[in-house]
């Protein structure tokens, strides 16, 4: 096994190689009825918990030895968007007991931490301290809820990165922390976030903030992501999460069969666990797992 945390007073938790994370949960939810004008998604934990339910158990039963909480958005920035910033507490507990009713027995629950959605200086206006509150106030509402670890994903700015990473500390200061970085090819061939970052600033600060794991997440194909995981396993021996997206472009679906060599040849390059983004089914999972069920046997297990 792969143990992912280095900090003495954080139990570990153990990865298996080759680990198959679970796929997406808005478009799924989107599929099912879900309006993003009317209502974000993690409402529907309290609204709609036998739909949310069945997505876990979907993944589940798929092969996922993992599925993250649908709490991506249930943050008190995002949520105020819909008046609903006191339901913090409430919608990221019930993901994550919605998740754990489903789990078979060694599988693991990830609480899911995406970003507040607003962007700090000199980009933008967003208060650092204000931040760190609002992550905090998740991570404590998922770590109550008894996730196994938190995900904090699709971070596009070092300066919230940082924010959300020592909110989540204080917030579930016993549960190991991943964090992982989104970012598109550039026409130099290179990479960068939504607002212009490169991987070296997003992933020097999960380093300094003590990252229990690291990764990259949506915008990319797999195949576009194989670079950009290369370079995270090139600068860290921590465990390294890849969810790269199966709807890369409008009207672009790439089929089942091609992000499941997609994800052999991610782990090939480095990553721990693999997995998908937006648009990924419980379909494209099940798929994911024969391919890595058929390949050849882990050297070793990770832990974090």
């Amino acid at each position: 096994m792969v143990t992912l945390l280095t900090c003495d007073s954080v139990p570990d938790v153990q990865l298996p190689a080759r680990m198959l994370l679970d796929g997406a949960m808005g478009t799924e939810l989107i599929a099912r009825g879900l309006d993003t004008r009317v209502e974000p998604g993690d409402v529907w934990n309290r609204t709609q918990p036998q739909i949310v339910q069945a997505i876990y158990k979907a993944y589940f039963e798929a092969g996922a030895q993992a599925v993250q909480t649908n709490t991506f958005g249930a943050n008190r920035f995002r949520l105020a968007q819909f008046q609903r910033a006191g339901e913090v507490r409430a919608l990221n507990v019930a993901a994550a007991v919605l998740a754990r009713e489903v789990r078979p027995q060694g599988r693991l629950v990830i609480g899911d931490v995406g970003p507040s959605g607003a962007v700090p200086p000199p980009e933008g206006l967003a208060d650092l301290t204000e931040l760190e509150d609002a992550f905090a106030e998740q991570a404590a509402a998922l770590a109550e809820g008894g996730v196994d670890l938190v995900h904090i994903e699709t971070m596009y700015h070092p300066k919230e990165a940082r924010a959300a990473m020592r909110g989540a500390r204080l917030g579930a200061p016993n549960l190991p922390l991943i964090v992982s970085m989104t970012c598109t090819a550039t026409l130099g061939g290179t990479y960068a976030t939504p607002l212009g970052f490169v991987p070296e600033a997003m992933l020097g600060v999960f380093l300094e903030e003590s990252a229990d794991g690291v990764g990259v997440n949506c915008t990319l194909s797999p195949a576009a992501m194989l670079d950009v995981v290369r370079f995270i396993r090139a600068r860290t021996t921590l465990p390294v999460f890849a969810k790269p997206t199966a709807s890369p472009g409008p009207n672009e679906h790439i089929q089942a069969k091609d992000m499941a060599l997609g994800a052999l040849a991610l782990l090939e390059a480095g990553a721990t666990a693999v997995g998908g983004c937006c648009g990924t089914t419980p379909a494209d999972i099940a798929v994911m797992r024969q391919a890595l069920s058929a390949a050849p046997p882990p050297l070793q297990n990770l832990a974090i």
